[in-house]
């Protein structure tokens, strides 16, 4: 007997855990409230903020915060910020929020002086206790991994092209 006419296996549904994206199923990083009431717009703030917030940092995926607990998602659409994780080919997007140090910066630097002294700008900024990570990085936490990783990439680029 033929199985032309029986109905295909579904596909099995993202998993669905507390700490998995709802939109793709990536493991999102827990983020302090105090983040979300930094960064969300007002419209953002009304729908409420989670007590567990979870980050996403996936390219491509639209959800940048949720919490699968309250069933709640939110978008750059509610965001008073652009996510650089979310659009790394944009140069022009803060790899550090809190001193507005952008790849492009970074980049300009390096190829005016071959060398770039953002990240260790940026952690003497956070000695002096200076930086609001929690407040203006999206992700809510410190940057300098990031801006380390950034910097490191165009260095070498910059040296490859030279």
């Amino acid at each position: 007997m033929s199985d032309c006419c029986t109905r295909p296996a579904e596909k099995p549904a993202l998993e669905r855990s507390s700490d998995r994206c709802p939109s793709c199923g990536t493991k999102g990083v827990t983020v302090d409230p105090i983040t979300l009431k930094a960064l969300l717009t007002g419209e953002g703030l009304r729908r409420g903020v989670p007590p567990s917030p979870r980050f996403c940092a996936t390219v491509g995926c639209p959800v940048v915060y949720f919490d699968n607990a309250s069933a709640v998602t939110f978008d750059e659409s509610v965001l008073i910020v652009r996510v650089s994780a979310k659009h790394p080919e944009d140069l022009r997007l803060p790899v550090c929020y809190c001193f507005s140090v952008t790849p492009e910066t970074i980049r300009a630097e390096v190829e005016a002086t071959g060398r770039s002294t953002a990240s260790a700008d940026i952690a003497r900024e956070v000695k002096a206790g200076r930086c609001a990570c929690e407040f203006k990085n999206p992700k809510g936490s410190c940057c300098l991994g990031d801006v380390t990783r950034v910097e490191s990439a165009i260095v070498e680029r910059v040296a490859m092209v030279r």
